[in-house]
């Protein structure tokens, strides 16, 4: 009898245990209308990159893992709801970061690991709706790359990723004037240009090396 129990029971899915939907079924899920977000928590094939372009009902896309080069940033601009994109592992250059400026919805926008300069963060000003910025590259550094940012206007909330830019680069940053959130790791600012731009900002909520500023003034509303 335990044998038989044995054969019945194989294959069979435990009780409460979730089936992960593949990325195929969540492609056919934003395309029928029951979703408007996928993750790809792995590397896509060349026919999953494909079935993603000119995806209408795609709002969210998060690509988790898996390089996203250059040539691929341009099947993103093929998406015309697009409105938050997450594109980690993935060194887009200066010419990935101007394709990026052609999704015109986008109002989130999460590269980690580029591999741009300041240039491709001023082809960004081509994004009316750019909201939040979290970036991070071993190519980006200094006030330039502050100048460059400063021309994102209607930025809410900037996170960079050790990117050194310095008390210099802290006090062009104030120029943001509709900020209401900056994250900071590794910026290399001196206690007494956060004391500057605490009082030019007291308004901006301030994350440091993954902490709260000792002296943000909203650092209890948090």
């Amino acid at each position: 009898m335990a044998g038989c129990g044995r054969q019945e029971t194989a294959g069979l899915q435990p009780t409460g245990v979730a089936v992960t939907p593949s990325v195929a079924e969540r492609i056919a899920a934003v395309r029928s209308g029951d979703s408007d977000r996928l993750v790809a928590d792995r590397s896509l094939t060349d026919d999953e990159w494909a079935s993603l372009r000119g995806l209408e009902g795609l709002r969210e896309l998060v690509i988790a893992q898996g390089v996203a080069n250059d040539s691929r940033a341009e099947i993103f601009a093929t998406l015309p709801r697009l409105e938050r994109l997450v594109v980690r592992e993935s060194p887009l250059t200066d010419q990935g970061f101007h394709v990026l400026a052609a999704c015109t919805s986008l109002r989130d926008l999460n590269v980690p690991q580029a591999a741009c300069t300041a240039e491709g963060i001023r082809a960004l000003e081509a994004l009316p709706h750019l909201r939040s910025l979290r970036l991070g590259g071993c190519t980006l550094a200094g006030s330039e790359v502050c100048a460059a940012l400063v021309g994102l206007r209607g930025l809410r909330s900037l996170h960079l990723i050790d990117v050194p830019i310095g008390d210099e680069g802290l006090r062009i940053l104030a120029g943001l004037s509709a900020l209401g959130n900056l994250y900071l790791d590794g910026a290399g600012v001196s206690d007494e240009a956060w004391s500057e731009y605490f009082r030019r900002h007291p308004h901006v909520h301030v994350h440091v090396d993954q902490a709260h500023h000792d002296r943000d003034p909203n650092r209890d509303r948090h």
